[in-house]
């Protein structure tokens, strides 16, 4: 079995704006590489050529012998002739299946497609997203539900949503909880190197989010307002994209309320940081927090677990799934009541001895780890043992948007080139429907036959 690991989403800014997409391929590959070397299948990673730093962070994607990094120039994705180049690459491989399938293909692909959605979180907070990101995420959910040979949910709470709100891919759908584990390089290092460059010389607290509105910063500056006025003088190290792109005033909100209540020298926020300065601040951190609204499955969680860390999170249902009753939760909009918990186990976790603890931790999670990596294994032999229909009237909705999309992105187009040169690029109606349908058709038969059902759909 070869398995291709998908990063060629439609959109290479999905990846590099939610860093943890990457993560979690990264993840997944580490789990394998627990295992016997004889269980593990090949693997093929598509990743574009600008994530390859970042995806090569991790030690197995530079050394294991069983994974082939293929670069893709991001110039293949912008016309036809590139896209058949690439249809070529992918071919070439012949890869058995394609992991994790997050939008439509951008080349056709022949194998099984394992999809997997992190979370249905606009069903239950659609104020988070716009009109045409609520319409689209349907669609789009729709159509991956309705391909795929599998649907991954990474907890059973996302599965539960699965059941819900598309019935017609509960067969589907597969529970693969993942974790992850420090890399060996990251625990031989220096702590204090870390914490002397971002100049950090007391306890302090450690929250690692985006700076998105769901993961409710704003219930954690509160809470260290209410500190404050009782004389605790905490320290709370933030990481993270300052961008919301749901919410573009929502990270100027957040420093306006620091500014008003004079918390700046006691909150600090350091935005993106190296991912090994990330680890060392999850090591020197006297506690861990996760106070977001909704998760699929957090990865803070899983990374600062699997050090040891004492984590105060929000009471949702998919905290209490991963973390049962090793957590310190909270109502996530109680701020009072989160204040009072951290002061509460502040002095507690001081008394522990760090590197014993951690050490502990560490040894305890290899097993974890290796459960991962074998329901990962279960997963790809699973999808590749049953052969599934796809549910055609889920798949429709999704054509039809990009059919409108593809018209629209013309109109623009044209419209922009006959503005730099209006006798070169006038095109009467005729031609421009006989392009439009030229683009769509090219477009629908990409996705036609990267699903593997064309002419099945539409008979």
């Amino acid at each position: 079995m070869r398995v291709a690991f998908w990063l060629l989403q439609d959109s290479i800014q999905q990846w590099s704006n939610w860093i943890a997409g990457l993560h979690y391929v990264q993840h997944c590959l580490e789990s394998l590489a627990v295992l016997d070397e004889s269980n593990i299948p090949e693997v093929v990673a598509f990743l574009p050529a600008s994530l390859r730093d970042k995806f090569m962070e991790s030690a197995i994607c530079q050394s294991a012998s069983w994974l082939r990094v293929v670069e893709v120039d991001e110039r293949l994705l912008q016309d036809r002739v590139g896209l058949q180049r690439l249809e070529e690459l992918v071919a070439s491989h012949r890869c058995d299946l394609f992991f994790p399938m997050m939008t439509p293909p951008v080349v056709p692909v022949t194998g099984k497609i394992v999809a997997w959605i992190a979370d249905y979180q606009h069903l239950h907070y659609p104020n988070f997203f716009t009109a045409d990101d609520l319409a689209y995420r349907d669609k789009l959910f729709s159509f991956l539900t309705c391909i795929a040979d599998r649907v991954v949910c990474s907890s059973g709470t996302v599965q539960t949503d699965l059941k819900q709100f598309y019935p017609l891919a509960e067969s589907r759908s597969f529970v693969l909880r993942f974790t992850v584990q420090p890399p060996a390089t990251v625990l031989e290092e220096r702590i204090d190197t870390t914490l002397k460059k971002f100049s950090i010389d007391a306890p302090y607290a450690y929250l690692p989010y985006q700076f998105w509105s769901h993961k409710n910063h704003q219930v954690v500056f509160q809470a260290w307002k209410e500190l404050k006025g009782r004389g605790k003088n905490y320290n709370l190290i933030c990481t993270g994209a300052k961008l919301d792109g749901r919410n573009p005033e929502h990270f100027r909100s957040l420093e306006n309320y620091l500014k008003k209540y004079q918390l700046e020298d006691s909150v600090r926020i350091l935005g993106i940081v190296d991912r090994r300065d990330q680890w060392q601040l999850y090591r020197g951190a006297n506690l861990v927090l996760q106070p977001s609204l909704f998760e699929g499955w957090s990865t803070s969680i899983e990374e600062a677990r699997s050090l040891g860390k004492s984590i105060v999170l929000s009471d949702i249902p998919v905290h209490r799934e991963q973390l049962g009753e090793s957590g310190h939760f909270f109502s996530p909009l109680d701020s009072h009541g989160l204040a009072d918990l951290i002061e509460k186990i502040w002095d507690r976790r001081l008394t522990i001895d760090r590197e014993m603890h951690e050490k502990a931790a560490v040894e305890a999670h290899r097993d974890r780890v290796r459960c991962f990596g074998e329901q990962l294994i279960a997963l790809f032999r699973d999808a590749m043992a049953e052969c599934r229909e796809p549910i055609g009237s889920q798949v429709l909705p999704l054509f039809s948007f990009y059919k409108s999309e593809a018209q629209a992105r013309l109109a623009v187009i044209e419209g922009l080139s006959a503005r730099l040169n209006p006798s070169a690029h006038k095109l009467t109606r005729p031609s421009r429907v006989k392009t439009a349908r030229n683009a769509w058709t090219g477009f629908s038969g990409i996705l036609t036959k990267a699903c593997g059902w064309a002419g099945k759909v539409f008979q």
